[in-house]
């Protein structure tokens, strides 16, 4: 039976303004509801068990961090590849991606649960776990570590199945897990009384149940037909895939590194300090996952606008590209300025959710708040260029632009400054990364947009493979 696409696709061709909208909006309900995931069992916790219960998810968290990246090496590149192929009308090599992302997915996930069970104290102690948090996290790690393979197989699958043109899919695949996680944290922990072992359970089971809303999917795909054949292991194609998901594959490590480096010295100078060393490592990572809330708004936006350029860069339409680009940027950073303003002005009642603690505790908070998130209104333009450079297959930039923050500057920025001011200086090390990773994507954006510009640009296709065969040239001409 031919692989043929069964509708024409309407990325080419609809005003932009529609498409974006139709591809954010399930885009940022997903990522809310993945963050949800982790708000929700620390929301419970810290009502049920207390703030050490919720440093012990913040150990956690990285080695989870892990499972993402592997997730989205897979998933963000069957994306990209899933929509270029589909802009070059090659569906059946659309359809190979999507078999060998599913194959990957597996194979990587079930290495990894066996590599985390057998080293899960050590990765603890090395994620900055006290004796007082080690208990629970160990607890919490045991069981949330047996979801790994539904996290990564599921997002593989949900990435196919937005890029095939059904976000709304997608995203109630999501909702089904994360409303059985909101329903099942407080029967598990307050009438069961299980703790955060009960929270951990809620949500491995609810992560279980949204992967089999997206396996109900793959043979109802539109655009390609997905055959027993298509799983064959293509070593080729698997590598084109972890190339173009290395982006955001190396951005969630990067996230696993910066938690490491964070959590071990917010231990050592919390010591140090009247918030003792588990108030800071708490704190600090409630405020992460609270802005992570805020921010996937922006990161929806940004996802969104992935198919529409992949699509149109793979069909030579660069004018759509670049408008594509410029309003998701627009939009992002309307995002996360709204978002800078609630942080700074209502910290307290953001960190009460979480429950009531000392004074201690909120003070560290609302500095957390403050200090950590002074500059976050400048973030839209690097939440955007990562996906842009990703989209039209240049994982080098997208590295850089999406690694930038993190890797170049906040790790050394926060041993520079924790040197000096303590728990203050990891703090400011964050205002600082974020002014030197808007500048750079600036200058990245700035020059690929003006490539675009150039009569050149209208037959060829920079980035996309420096080995461009006569044919793929001929059909850039005759697209445009």
């Amino acid at each position: 039976m031919s692989n043929t696409p069964k509708t024409v696709n309407p990325l080419g061709s609809e005003r932009i303004g529609k498409l974006l909208a139709k591809y954010a909006f399930p885009s940022i309900i997903s990522l809310i509801i993945n963050s949800l995931y982790n708000m929700v069992d620390q929301i419970f916790i810290g009502q049920g068990v207390g703030f050490l219960g919720n440093g012990a998810t913040n150990i956690i968290a990285p080695i989870a961090t892990i499972a993402i990246a592997a997730a989205t090496l897979f998933g963000d590149g069957l994306a990209a590849f899933f929509s270029l192929n589909l802009g070059r009308n090659e569906p059946e090599q659309a359809a190979k991606g999507v078999g060998n992302a599913i194959v990957s997915a597996v194979v990587v996930s079930v290495c990894y649960v066996l590599l985390t069970f057998a080293g899960l104290a050590p990765l603890c102690r090395l994620f900055g776990a006290t004796e007082s948090l080690m208990p629970y996290a160990l607890g919490y790690g045991r069981i949330i570590v047996t979801g790994f393979p539904f996290v990564i197989l599921g997002t593989v699958i949900n990435s196919a199945i937005r890029t095939d043109g059904s976000p709304r899919f997608a995203m109630f695949a999501m909702m089904a897990g994360a409303i059985l996680n909101t329903v099942l944290d407080p029967v598990f922990i307050f009438v069961f009384g299980w703790g955060v072992e009960g929270a951990a359970a809620a949500t491995v089971l609810s992560q279980f149940v949204g992967l089999l809303f997206n396996l109900a999917y793959l043979f109802r795909f539109k655009t390609i037909r997905l055959e027993k054949s298509s799983l064959a292991v293509q070593i080729r194609i698997i590598r084109r895939l972890a190339s173009l998901g290395f982006a955001s594959c190396f951005n969630n490590l990067t996230s696993t590194v910066v938690a490491m480096v964070s959590n071990n010295l917010l231990t050592k100078y919390g010591a140090l300090s009247i918030y003792g060393p588990d108030i800071p490592i708490t704190t600090f990572g409630l405020c992460m996952k609270v802005s992570m809330i805020a921010f996937s708004v922006g990161i929806g936006v940004a996802s969104g606008s992935q198919p529409i350029i992949g699509f149109n860069y793979g069909a030579g339409k660069h004018d759509r590209v670049r408008r594509t680009f410029l309003l998701s940027t627009a939009v992002c950073s309307a995002v996360t300025l709204l978002s800078w303003v609630v942080f700074q002005c209502f910290p307290l009642q953001l960190i009460r959710i979480f429950g009531t603690e000392s004074g201690l505790y909120e003070e560290f908070a609302v500095q957390c708040f403050r200090i950590y998130l002074l500059l976050t209104f400048l973030n839209g333009l690097q939440m955007c260029a990562g996906v842009f450079f990703q989209a039209i297959g240049q994982p080098a930039k997208a590295a850089v632009a999406s690694l930038s923050k993190q890797l170049l500057f906040y790790i050394p920025a926060m041993l520079i400054c924790s040197q000096r001011w303590g728990l203050t200086g990891i703090l400011a090390a964050g205002p600082v990364a974020d002014a030197l990773a808007f500048l750079l994507c600036a200058a990245l954006c700035r020059k690929e947009l003006a490539k675009m510009e150039s009569p050149q640009s209208r037959t060829k296709r920079p980035g996309t493979s420096r080995k461009r065969t006569r044919r793929h040239l001929e059909e850039a001409r005759n697209e445009a």
